[in-house]
């Protein structure tokens, strides 16, 4: 049994973001804590191969933490945020070889960083919220369009965020253009409705089971 060289690197990501972070904002101590918990949901799967793409992806999460918090210790916060959202990649159905969903994650905290650095006042360290649940709908994802979703709308809204020093809201219409992949394909509303509220089951039915 074997220690995975991208479980390995995903803990030194976390931790190297996670001092950085600490040695500018001294206040962000506890901030360590929920890197601890980060650690702990890596090394449950230390002896499986993670990949590359989930590595890109947390490291992404904790370089994104990470500026937010050199700029002020009140985002100390957004570290909870960054373990649930490593869990989240961890534990999910992303391919080793998604880079494209890695790459979308990434986009995501850093706009949540350069957000949070670049405000004049009232950083908004909430999008880290958003962030995080970009993070579970790209990485449980089939296929890579939501990664390229999640890159082109989390890109373009952060472009606005800093040009305008506002409109922060963006990062929310920027989830759920990711979550629908609009513009992107596969993504259609129903047709009809199905009137089934009183219908009954013949004798003859069998509950099936999806495998």
């Amino acid at each position: 049994m074997t220690i995975k060289a991208s479980s390995l690197l995903s803990i030194v990501a976390i931790w190297v973001a996670s001092i950085t972070a600490v040695a500018m904002q001294h206040d962000a101590w506890w901030s360590l804590i929920f890197a601890f918990l980060a650690t702990a949901a890596v090394g449950t799967g230390a002896f499986r191969r993670l990949g590359l793409s989930r590595l890109i992806a947390i490291s992404g999460i904790w370089a994104g933490t990470a500026i937010a918090i050199i700029e002020t210790a009140d985002a100390t916060w957004v570290s909870v945020f960054a373990f649930l959202a490593t869990g989240a990649v961890v534990h999910s159905f992303m391919r080793r070889d998604s880079y494209l969903g890695g790459l979308g994650i990434v986009v995501a905290w850093l706009v949540v960083g350069l957000a949070v650095s670049l405000a004049d006042q009232d950083p908004p360290s909430w999008l880290c919220v958003f962030a995080f649940l970009t993070s579970g709908a790209v990485a449980n994802s089939r296929g890579d369009r939501r990664g390229l979703a999640a890159t082109i709308w989390w890109g373009l809204a952060g472009l606005i965020m800093v040009a305008s020093d506002g409109w922060y809201w963006l990062g929310v219409i920027a989830f759920v253009l990711t979550v629908s992949s609009l513009g992107f394909g596969g993504f259609s509303f129903p047709r009809r409705l199905e009137w089934d509220l009183f219908d009954r089951d013949e004798d003859g039915d069998r509950v099936r089971v999806v495998r």
